[in-house]
Order: C-alpha cells, then sequence, then structure tokens
C-alpha cells in the first residue's frame, strides 16, 4: 500500500525550529519527492484550543500514515503529544477511520546515548497496535543538541549518516512499508565521540546561560 498522505505531526514546544522539525522535514521531503502529499502541524499551538484539535484529530483519522516527531522528555513522549494520542486512540476505536494507515515516528534526546530514546519507541509501536495502525518504525537518535533546530543541510559531515537514512526511510515509508532495522540503526549512530559532544553541549548551555543572565547561578543548590 502507498503512502499518499502523510501527516507530520511536530510535538515540540519549539514553535520555530526544532530539532524535531528539522528531522521531520527533511523526511517529509524524501515523501515529497516520492509523490506522496505531507502536511506539516505543530501540536503544542492548537493543544489548548478545543476547535483547532479536534480539526487536528479529523485530519489524523484519514492520512495514510501518521509521522510524529518529538524530543524525549524524561524517557517519554511530551504529554501534549501523549493526551493528543489518547483522544485519538479513542476515535480510532469509536469511528471508522482509514483502512491501512500506519504510524511512524522520529525520536531525538539531548543525552549522548540513543538507548535512551527506547522506552519512547516502544511505546509508540504499543500506540499504533492497540489503535488499529500498522507500526512502520521508530528511527531514535540521540546527540540531538548538536542539531539545535538548523536545516540538515547545514549540519555538515556529522550528519550524513543520519540524512541518508531519512532518505531511505522516506523510501520504505512511501511504498508503505517498514523502516529496515539497518537503516534505523545507521539512523541512531553517534555523529562524534562522547567526550565532545559533552563539550560541545556545555558550552552550549554556558553560553545560553550567559545571555539569560544566569551565568552566576549555575552552581546553585537551592534544594540542598
Amino acid at each position: 500500500m502507498e503512502t499518499k498522505k502523510t501527516l507530520l505531526l511536530v510535538a515540540t514546544p519549539g514553535n520555530g525550529k526544532s530539532t524535531s522539525l528539522a528531522l521531520g522535514s527533511w523526511l517529509g521531503r524524501g515523501l515529497e519527492a516520492r509523490g506522496g502529499s505531507v502536511e506539516t502541524r505543530l501540536l503544542y499551538p492548537v493543544f489548548g484550543e478545543e476547535e483547532r484539535r479536534r480539526e487536528l484529530l479529523d485530519l489524523a483519522m484519514n492520512v495514510d500514515l501518521l509521522l510524529l516527531a518529538f524530543p524525549l522528555y524524561i524517557d517519554h513522549l511530551p504529554a501534549p503529544l501523549v493526551l493528543f494520542l489518547e483522544e485519538l486512540h479513542t476515535r480510532r476505536q469509536e469511528a471508522a477511520a482509514t483502512p491501512g494507515a500506519a504510524v511512524a515516528a522520529i525520536v531525538n534526546c539531548g543525552f549522548p546515548e540513543t538507548m535512551q530514546c527506547q522506552v519512547a519507541a516502544d511505546i509508540v509501536r504499543r500506540f499504533a497496535e492497540t489503535s488499529g495502525f500498522r507500526s512502520l518504525g521508530c528511527l531514535i537518535m540521540g546527540m540531538g543538541g548538536f542539531v539545535s533546530g538548523r536545516a540538515l543541510d547545514r549540519t555538515g559531515r556529522l550528519m550524513r549518516g543520519q540524512r541518508q537514512a531519512l532518505e531511505e526511510a522516506a523510501a520504505a515509508l512511501a511504498e508503505g512499508k517498514e523502516i529496515p532495522a539497518a537503516v534505523l540503526e545507521r539512523f541512531g549512530r553517534p555523529l562524534m565521540p562522547r567526550w565532545l559532544y559533552t563539550l560541545f553541549v556545555n558550552h552550549h548551555f554556558k553560553r545560553t546561560a550567559r545571555r539569560c543572565g544566569a551565568s552566576a547561578h549555575l552552581a546553585d543548590r537551592p534544594f540542598a
């Protein structure tokens, strides 16, 4: 079954630039290049507005592929996404949904280890199974802080393997097939040595603290 209509649902507080949006958009362009249509929606701006949320649920009920892109939150999906998927699950139990519809996901985290995202991937797969979707796989990666919302064509050689993995994932999803295990493995490979990523993240964190006037409080222990 070919994937003709995709909803890319980005569940991150960053309404403009985000790593989740950058990763999802790259895969989405791959689907469009293979003849599919992709509609991208940000979940957070509509979550508190009932009418817009209902409209988004209606859309999710009538696509060939629901593609979720989100960051890890304490080993889990972001809370608004959990609640949205619970509502979608109920709808699919109560009403006729698009037959053969599928779910796939892209999860990233700021930790160095890709394995930190595995629980979230398992949750997405379980949601698909219990909601009548076909589960086509979950791309997971650590070191997401390196992307920091940049378009992937601006991330250089370090993201070359991940860009290729997203292209290959798009080829599989466009045909309604599960993402191959080799593609999932390539996407999850470390971008750089762990010590280098830690150095990069610490530098970024301290620079952000300076910009926010919080440098003097980095060692505070208010609950000690």
